[in-house]
């Protein structure tokens, strides 16, 4: 005789799952010669061979799905529906189905597992994403984003090493968070421009559209901004630098134009180095403090760019070829 209804389910997820031994079979064997245990045997034997036809369940549609697993286990046959979706959980998740009930008074919920993609974006180019959302993002040079194929039901969640412009699809009930080097920012319906590459000592997001709220790591919320509004973070300390922007100059990159801000030479060649694909290399550390406030264009030659920098600094460059690999630019003082 066996102790409990519960171990006579565990038992029939083993017998099914392939997971006994003999032993363990001739027993069970013997418990089927009862008319009961082999008419509990024989529905969850059905429930197994009919899931297959049922499939994996896409975020968002747990109504749906459960609806077409009663269709096609066609559920009210079976007398005992309690007992049935009490132990269900225990059957399923030994056929490695992907599938998880919660039996509940009115709906059963359906989980599925949740698969990443990953976006990396060479130096030199740029790229565009539509998540299943419907959020839009345009991915900058040396980026790389990390995104679930399908959101969980309640929350959206991407991770980012780079800069890439978001235009998040309005979900009331479901958050976006992005998650960069050191903060995280959460938005419901929002535009704005994140820039968080590893290798830069700050961290920037513009808001232009909605409500951004910018978190440090482990979600302590360090500011909300308005539309309009630039955050920069250090990643030396805590502390965060507003300062009203002209939204236009912070989302420019997309349409090919980078601007500049009163920004250093030293995080201009940054960027230069990103957009261009070359290495920028400076003779004299100091030379990397001179402060520049413009535009460029990405469909012109770098070196172009290099002699408009030179018309407004006191410094010259050389440019040398490198067939195998990146091109060298080295940044000298005129003086």
């Amino acid at each position: 005789m066996i102790k409990d209804q519960e171990t006579f389910w565990e038992r029939i997820a083993s017998k099914l799952h392939h997971e006994m031994n003999k032993k363990e079979l001739a027993d069970f064997d013997r418990l089927l010669s009862t008319e009961k245990h082999l008419k509990e045997f024989n529905s969850v034997k059905q429930i197994n061979e009919r899931l297959n036809e049922v499939g994996y369940i896409s975020a968002g549609q747990g109504d749906q799905s459960w609806k077409k697993i009663e269709r096609t286990i066609k559920i009210r046959r079976f007398k005992k529906l309690n007992t049935l979706l009490k132990y269900a959980a225990i059957i399923i998740l030994a056929f490695g189905t992907g599938l998880v009930f919660r039996p509940s008074s009115k709906t059963e919920k359906i989980a599925t597992e949740i698969r990443y993609s990953e976006i990396r974006v060479p130096f030199g180019q740029m790229s565009q994403v539509v998540l299943s959302d419907g959020t839009k993002i345009w991915l900058n040079s040396g980026t790389t984003i990390r995104y679930p194929e399908q959101f969980a039901a309640d929350s959206r969640s991407v991770t980012i090493n780079g800069e890439a412009y978001f235009e998040v699809a309005k979900m009331a009930h479901k958050p976006f968070t992005v998650n960069a080097s050191d903060l995280k920012v959460e938005v419901l319906g929002t535009s704005f421009n994140i820039s968080a590459y590893q290798e830069d000592q700050e961290s920037a997001v513009t808001l232009v559209e909605g409500k951004v709220n910018a978190q440090s790591l482990d979600g302590k919320s360090i500011i909300n901004l308005i539309p309009g509004q630039l955050a920069t973070k250090n990643k030396n300390n805590s502390n965060i630098a507003i300062k009203e922007v002209d939204t236009n100059f912070y989302k420019a990159w997309i349409e090919g134009r980078i601007f500049f801000d009163d920004e250093p030479l030293g995080q201009i060649a940054n960027k230069l180095d990103r957009w261009f694909n070359v290495k920028i290399t400076f003779d004299n550390e100091s030379l990397k403090s001179h402060r520049f406030t413009g535009t460029i264009l990405k469909n012109k030659p770098v070196d172009q760019i290099m002699q408009a920098l030179e018309l407004l600094a006191p410094i010259k460059f050389k440019h040398e070829i490198n067939a195998t690999g990146k091109d060298k630019i080295i940044i000298y003082s005129k003086s």
